[in-house]
């Protein structure tokens, strides 16, 4: 149970690092994006032929999509911590994020922005994650109930 444990929080400590990375370069692009249009804008012989394709895909996305994904990324990070302690409701905080992380690329970007290497990884994540938590006893209502009464006494 120990080792189960041990791997739980080795996963977690990857997704606090991941997740929490992309959680803050997606903030800054929100936040930056009209400045960066504007001096692009101004400035259109800044950047090299093959960067300035790319440069203007990603300016044409909305301010919405970088701070949607910065906030989903932040809940993804919660869910981490709330699993860290082994409550359930950090499972389900992931797993929406993990989710929608996949769902809003396709809604704001299309069906190309979108890798099946995404999708298996958050597929594998979450079976992970429910997995050592169930092993861990954190979905027992028995276990939960009882942790309560503890604390009321």
């Amino acid at each position: 149970m120990n080792s189960n444990r041990t791997l739980l929080h080795i996963l977690l400590v990857i997704t606090f690092i991941s997740a929490g990375l992309s959680a803050v370069v997606y903030l800054m692009m929100g936040a930056m994006l009209p400045m960066v249009q504007n001096y692009y804008a101004a400035n259109p012989s800044v950047l090299p032929e093959q960067f300035s394709t790319a440069m203007e895909r990603m300016m044409e996305v909305p301010r919405t999509y970088y701070i949607g994904c910065a906030l989903l990324y932040a809940l993804e990070v919660l869910g981490a911590a709330f699993m860290w302690t082994l409550r359930p409701s950090g499972f389900h905080c992931y797993t929406l994020a993990r989710l929608l992380l996949i769902i809003v690329p396709l809604l704001f970007l299309g069906r190309g922005f979108v890798g099946i290497g995404d999708i298996m990884f958050a597929i594998l994540f979450i079976f992970i994650y429910w997995s050592l938590m169930r092993q861990l006893g954190a979905f027992n209502k028995k276990e939960e109930d009882a942790t309560q009464e503890d604390d009321n006494q």
